[in-house]
């Protein structure tokens, strides 16, 4: 698989708590572009949505993607969200496993899994 354009499962894991959820990417040459959109489960804190408009590369076997907006979902009052880096390679399994960060340190670990429409 050298195009990721398509839907693939989210599933994070940043040590408080875990996201789940899917990400859409259209890729032409090795730009990507797309969306992440997941529920955060924060230890002891009430779920929410959230929604990160998102932009990369993708080379063929390594992604980078950064969130460019976020929209934060089913919340009662808005709230600083800080933007996510994905950073991860594409395995035998058409998986694409790897780590994610912000600028506040706060680091996970990721796995996207193609779905077959």
């Amino acid at each position: 698989m050298k195009n990721i354009t398509g839907r693939w499962t989210f599933n994070e894991d940043f040590g408080f708590g875990k996201d789940e959820g899917f990400a859409e990417f259209t890729q032409e040459g090795e730009i990507i572009k797309g969306k992440v959109v997941y529920t955060e489960r924060i230890d002891d804190e009430i779920p929410f949505r959230v929604q990160q408009e998102v932009e990369g590369t993708f080379d063929g076997v390594h992604l980078t993607i950064t969130g460019t907006s976020v929209e934060l979902l089913d919340v009662e009052t808005q709230f600083e969200y800080h933007l996510d880096t994905w950073e991860g390679i594409l395995n035998a399994n058409n998986q694409i496993v790897g780590h994610s960060y912000d600028d506040h340190d706060c680091f996970g670990v990721f796995v996207l899994e193609y779905i077959d429409l």
